[in-house]
């Protein structure tokens, strides 16, 4: 199975370093959220393969495969809610992260403005209107910043207890696949590249969720 470049929890260590204990700002931690978590997608559509390869073997093997045909509609079942869900994160991680950075702007502005008010005393009722404004606009976007930050994690969490059913049925594949006869390296073969890529989606799941802390 072809690794991809993705980061490490040593990665997010050195993250972490580089901001000295300061809070690391959302848009940085949601647009490394939404880069990383594009690899689930590849791995999910690894397992629809690995389960279309296995309908093809066991369509071929006949009896020998009886036992490994009846799973492979529940792990295909399974990936195709993967795959769903690994591209509904990419999408709500990238607009979080879009929402991050535009609410970072508004509150840019609302400092430059306070600056502005205390600087020029004549203007500083309508600039105190401008920035009432700003503040109405930060709160609803910070509102919307949230409701992406809440579809993220629970879309994480809904992979998460998919990768977790397909780990659960590994075994129940490699038994099936004792019991195919000739055709059994090829099914214990597909069992393997399940369980790698299930276990790859797992370690991106976990790296997403700390990313996620660190949005808090």
């Amino acid at each position: 199975m072809a690794e991809l470049n993705v980061l490490k929890q040593e990665d997010i260590d050195e993250l972490v370093r580089q901001y000295e204990g300061r809070s690391i700002p959302r848009f940085v931690a949601s647009a490394t959220l939404a880069s990383e978590l594009k690899s689930t997608i590849h791995y999910a559509k690894l397992i629809a393969i690995s389960s279309k390869n296995a309908q093809a073997i066991t369509a071929r093997a006949g009896e020998w495969g009886q036992g490994f045909s009846g799973i492979t509609q529940f792990i295909e079942e399974i990936a195709s809610r993967s795959m769903v869900c690994a591209a509904d994160i990419g999408a709500a991680s990238k607009e979080l992260s879009r929402s991050a950075v535009r609410l970072m702007n508004q509150q840019k502005f609302a400092s430059a403005l306070n600056k502005s008010m205390r600087a020029n005393e004549a203007k500083s009722e309508e600039l105190r209107e401008i920035l009432q404004r700003n503040l109405k606009d930060q709160a609803q976007l910070e509102e919307v910043t949230n409701g992406y930050y809440r579809s993220v994690r629970k879309l994480l969490t809904e992979i998460r207890d998919c990768t977790r059913a397909l780990k659960s049925i590994v075994a129940n594949c490699r038994i099936e696949a004792s019991r195919a006869g000739p055709f059994q390296e090829s099914l214990f073969t597909i069992a393997e590249n399940i369980e790698n890529a299930a276990e790859r989606i797992s370690e991106r799941i976990a790296i997403g969720l700390r990313l996620m802390g660190l949005l808090t």
